[in-house]
């Protein structure tokens, strides 16, 4: 992460101030690379929106380069093995893959995208449920000083599980903007994006960069402030969440001291 901790303290520490009227959300945008068109559209966006990009896609390392010149904020989109065994593309982790040359292909993903800061699944609903695969991952992307956000395309997921028993930066999708492409599905995967991030401080949404989820998203992102709601970059969310369970545990440690005393 470039630079990122001393920014991301910085940032929690104004934003941990304003976290008891204010609820924060994430959006990543998935796929990014195989549309030049739509990837630049995404970019083009006014607002902190977080790119995850397949390294292996025709125009990545072009709109990684352009979004990261925008000041968005980068990911890889690694693609990983599906219980469904649909393609994965070039370049993809499968289980049958020795520690070498697994290892080998997270490196080749990385020097793809130089500008990344952190890393999702692509599908992966077979690999992340593989507990040996995910620690395997997680050293790679804890060496690399990467964050990590579980797409969740398995409830049988252990990707998190590791990631925070290996100490990366890392956290979970609540929400699939677009699994049905169309305005009304995704006008009402953003509200429940909305309802989840007011009910629990915060959320992460994960969509795609079809034409009518940035044409929403190109409509709506402008209204998040007279709902009480502000978009950062997944990272930022990320240090928030952690910031909030290290406020918890301390609450916690001195209501338990002050039972004793």
């Amino acid at each position: 992460m470039r630079g990122l901790t001393i920014a991301i303290i910085a940032l929690v520490l104004s934003l941990s101030a304003r976290a008891d009227q204010i609820a924060f959300v994430a959006i990543i945008i998935d796929d990014v690379g195989n549309s030049l068109q739509n990837g630049e559209r995404a970019i083009a966006i006014d607002a902190p929106l977080t790119l995850s990009v397949l390294p292996y896609a025709v125009h990545a390392e072009t709109l990684a380069a352009q979004a990261a010149r925008a000041g968005k904020e980068v990911m890889i989109h690694m693609p990983m093995a599906n219980v469904q065994d649909k393609p994965i593309g070039p370049g993809g982790l499968e289980p049958y893959m020795s520690h070498d040359r697994f290892v080998a292909a997270v490196h080749r993903a990385m020097a793809r995208i130089p500008e990344a800061s952190g890393m999702n699944n692509h599908m992966g609903s077979d690999l992340t449920q593989r507990t040996t695969e995910m620690n395997w991952l997680m050293d790679e992307v804890k060496h690399a000083n990467l964050f990590f956000i579980d797409s969740r395309t398995t409830p049988l997921t252990v990707a998190s599980r590791v990631a925070e028993q290996k100490h990366v930066f890392s956290s979970s999708r609540d929400v699939f903007l677009d699994n049905d492409q169309t305005f009304y599905d995704v006008d009402s995967s953003f509200r429940l994006l909305i309802r989840k991030a007011k009910r629990h401080g915060t959320a992460i949404a994960i969509g795609h960069p079809h034409p009518v989820t940035l044409a929403y998203l190109e409509m709506a992102l402008p209204t998040l402030a007279s709902q009480g709601v502000q978009l950062i970059p997944a990272s930022n969310l990320i240090a928030l969440q952690q910031i909030t369970k290290l406020q918890m545990a301390h609450s916690g440690e001195g209501a338990n001291e002050a039972a004793t005393d």
